[in-house]
């Protein structure tokens, strides 16, 4: 028979580790509640999300616990630091807290403040970009702490997980940093000696180099048996253009310089690309739009695209790298056909003075007219000594007229925006045919803009190319609005994975990515895997 002090202790005993359990949950809170009051607790809107929720703690969970640790300890494959979210650091924190609630609390908080750092990093950068480069206008998307701080409140390591950018490049360049990683530093050998371009037929040693340094880097098979290695043979040839291809080069089949100093790029500065491409994509990590235009400045390429398919591609032109293209993203608005060209003053002053000064008729010849700055008219330019004025000083403005010489060719795609900066053609079509082109004033030159247009305004009339074909009969400037504006983004990417797995890798024209670099390293990112944190 079960004793009545048996039945009582039954009864007991649960009510007490009941009340046991409610009363060390009301000390975990009251602790928090009291942590949460000292000037370093963290962000606001940690304060108020645990005021909000009664000071429930957001780690209280082992498995939330080890899903943060995870996400912190995942920061070097994104090219971020882990050492900056002091993730050994949190996780002894934790496991000598126990059960003592003050510590408890420092952890909760130190470790809501790593969440918090990591998440603003991962989902939009490590950096700001205007502190970097004076043409960065970029303005990163910063997390909303509050709606954050809720979402891992209800679902920790799905919130955590889903980070990161969710385009499709991102997560190809974290797979691209991670085997470049895994290479061992010579991994790709001997340097390919410089000199004269190695061509088809070629018999020389440094064709044996090439080709050794081509074959430790994958891009070709070698020489075939009994093949003599120092010939430049068709197989080789092949490769070099294939290799031409992924890095933007004019695939011509020969080993210039050009060509020569990609394929001896060392494996840490392709890493370096790496590390900055994955910073970039959190910059502008952010819907494009459904029809939007991207150029691709280190690419020398602009691309329309609709739900994801690039519907059109084409060369351009962009700013030499004293009248630098700035990043920045707006809406193209409107197109001007037979466009008037408003000649910039710092143009006008510096390049087109000079030749004024040379030849009086060079206005006249080049279909242009001065225009005074105060409404008065202006002198005849044949009979004006232009040796009075200085670039610093020249006085008047100056229009080119529409026609087969205008500066801005047949069209101008217009995205107003506080750099003067669009999108046209030209009538200086050579340069095209060039790998690095990087020549204009800052504007876009598009190889093919009459086909560009025609693909802008296709959604909005049946028959593009006979409208514009109409248009462009008149001679006289006309402007033709998009119905719905197309957003227009003017990036610069080095490297990225395309959609086949090939890796691709574009010089750093401007010299950008090795600014964004140096800070990166000097914000405790590594070339290599971290240890620890």
């Amino acid at each position: 028979m079960t004793s009545i002090s048996t039945i009582l202790r039954a009864i007991v005993a649960p009510a007490f580790i009941l009340t046991a359990g409610f009363a060390a949950a009301d000390s975990d809170r009251e602790a928090l509640r009291i942590a949460l009051m000292q000037p370093e607790s963290g962000p606001e809107a940690a304060v108020s999300h645990y005021e909000m929720h009664d000071y429930r703690r957001l780690w209280a969970s082992d498995e939330a616990a080890a899903a943060l640790f995870a996400a912190l300890r995942s920061a070097p494959e994104h090219g971020l630091p882990e050492a900056r979210y002091g993730v050994d650091r949190l996780e002894r924190m934790r496991a000598e807290a126990l059960d003592a609630p003050a510590e408890m609390a420092a952890a909760e908080l130190a470790m809501t403040r790593a969440a918090l750092l990591f998440a603003r990093d991962l989902s939009s950068g490590l950096l700001e970009p205007r502190r970097i480069d004076r043409d960065l206008h970029i303005a990163p998307p910063r997390p909303d702490e509050a709606a954050l701080l809720a979402r891992l409140a209800a679902a920790p390591a799905a919130t955590l997980s889903g980070l990161a950018p969710a385009e499709p490049g991102y997560a190809r360049l974290v797979s691209m940093l991670a085997a470049l990683r895994a290479l061992p530093e010579d991994a790709w050998g001997e340097t390919a000696p410089g000199g004269a371009t190695l061509r088809l037929g070629d018999r020389d040693p440094r064709v044996a180099a090439l080709r050794a340094r081509l074959v430790r880097k994958g891009d070709h098979a070698g020489a075939a048996p009994g093949a003599d290695p120092e010939v430049f043979d068709a197989a080789l040839e092949a490769d070099v253009r294939a290799f031409q291809r992924r890095h933007g080069l004019n695939d011509d089949g020969a080993a210039g310089q050009r060509t020569l100093d990609a394929i001896n790029t060392p494996l840490a500065d392709r890493i370096g690309q790496v590390i900055v491409s994955l910073e970039r994509a959190r910059w502008t990590n952010r819907e494009r739009g459904r029809r939007h235009v991207y150029v691709n400045q280190a690419d020398f390429t602009v691309q329309l695209v609709e739900d994801g398919a690039t519907i059109f591609e084409e060369r351009v032109v962009v700013g030499a790298r004293r009248h630098r293209t700035p990043e920045f993203s707006d809406e193209m608005e409107h197109l001007v056909f037979n466009p008037t060209w408003h000649v910039p003053r710092s143009i006008a002053g510096e390049e087109i003075l000079p030749l004024l000064q040379e030849d009086p008729e060079y206005l006249a010849k080049k279909n242009m007219r001065l225009v005074s700055r105060t409404g008065d008219d202006p002198p005849d330019p044949a009979m004006t000594d232009w040796s009075l004025y200085s670039r610093a000083d020249f006085p008047y403005a100056i229009k080119q007229a529409p026609g087969a010489g205008n500066a801005l060719g047949r069209v101008k795609f217009m995205f107003p925006n506080a750099h003067a900066i669009y999108l046209h053609d030209t009538p200086s079509k050579s340069l095209f045919a060039k790998d690095a082109r990087a020549f204009s004033h800052g504007c876009v030159r598009v190889q093919d803009p009459l086909r560009f247009a025609e693909m802008l305004l296709a959604p909005q009339m049946e028959d593009p190319t006979g409208r514009i074909a109409r248009i462009l009969d008149t001679g006289r400037e006309t402007v033709v609005r998009l119905e719905t504006p197309v957003p227009v983004h003017l990036d610069y990417r080095t490297a990225w994975t395309d959609e086949a797995g090939l890796w691709q890798f574009r010089d750093d024209v401007y010299g950008r990515d090795g600014r964004i670099l140096s800070a990166l390293l000097a914000a405790g990112v590594s070339l290599t895997p971290e240890a620890g944190g």
